[in-house]
């Protein structure tokens, strides 16, 4: 396994807090990826871009907020370079993203539940801040189905992708038959993006 690189103090403000969050939403700590290395080098290839990881020099993951169905968490990231960040946009920026990022979602669920079946996997990630503060460069949306004992079920997930000049942050969202509202979304977003901007003026 890869050791990831370490928190930092800044980073672990950007990223989501529990006081972000409605009443109700109940955190738990974050498991590390042990495969984030080999996933991003993965994602860069398949789309024909640089791998920023070996260049990442801190990385802070919220705890995962959850709720019922529903689960919310963040990431913020640092590199050596604002060339870093750069590239990545790139990647979250080219025709193949779509195609690359199901592949790894798809990945990302892990085994399926004995007798669970794929059905299918939609991912779009669309470049801009849709609507959203400027320094959010692209959001993601997607829907995966899979049936298990006889039952069909929707997965849902959306995603921010946020920049500072040498920072990035995800906040990621999940749930199980309907999307994360989108007020909350926006709320959630706003308050990350807001802490990496000024964390880049800083």
């Amino acid at each position: 396994m890869v050791a990831g690189p370490p928190a930092t103090p800044q980073l672990t403000a950007i990223a989501l807090q529990a006081s972000d969050l409605p009443a109700g939403w109940a955190g738990t700590a974050s498991d590390p990826d042990p495969a984030e290395a080999s996933e991003d080098a993965a994602l860069a290839q398949c789309v024909g871009g640089k791998d920023s990881y070996p260049d990442e020099t801190g990385e802070s993951n919220s705890d995962d907020y959850g709720l019922d169905n529903a689960s919310i968490s963040s990431s913020a990231t640092s590199f050596r370079s604002p060339t870093d960040v750069t590239a990545d946009i790139a990647i979250i920026k080219s025709p193949k993203i779509d195609s690359c990022y199901k592949q790894l979602a798809v990945s990302q669920l892990g085994g399926l539940p004995a007798g669970a079946t794929l059905n299918s996997a939609e991912i779009d990630v669309t470049p801009g801040s849709a609507g959203g503060p400027s320094n959010v460069v692209a959001t993601a949306s997607g829907k995966i189905e899979i049936t298990a004992s006889g039952q069909l079920l929707d997965f849902y997930l959306n995603i921010a992708f946020i920049t500072g000049p040498s920072i990035e942050a995800e906040v990621d969202f999940f749930n199980i038959g309907t999307p994360v509202p989108p007020a909350l979304r926006a709320s959630l977003i706003a308050k990350v993006s807001a802490r990496a901007g000024a964390a880049a003026q800083a």
